[in-house]
């Protein structure tokens, strides 16, 4: 099941820009670096993906938002610790700065 589950993330990569994809995966390894469990990796990736792939910045607003939205139904959940939760907001800030930084205008 992982390894479906981790075709699909790379699959997703197919339909983005090369430097969408590029943000997509410098922000997938950072979220794999912090040593979540599996599951919540594939949860998140999924939302870091639409920041990564984000055309202008109202879609980033939109994706970050949602993408912030699940690591606090995470924490919520008590599926993370607050560390954890600060850690996985952090790569998700991170990864919204490198599609700003991107954006034209």
């Amino acid at each position: 099941m992982a390894t479906d589950r981790v075709s699909l993330i790379h699959f997703d990569k197919l339909s983005m820009s090369p430097a969408a994809a590029d943000r997509f995966q410098k922000a997938l390894d950072a979220l794999e670096a912090l040593k979540l469990q599996d599951r919540y990796v594939y949860l998140i990736a999924p939302y870091l993906g639409d920041v990564a792939d984000a055309s202008d910045r109202e879609q980033l607003a939109t994706a970050l938002e949602q993408g912030l939205r699940v690591v606090d139904e995470l924490l919520a959940a008590r599926s993370v610790s607050k560390v954890k939760a600060e850690e996985v907001r952090q790569v998700f800030h991170g990864a919204a700065e490198r599609a700003r930084a991107e954006m034209p205008g």
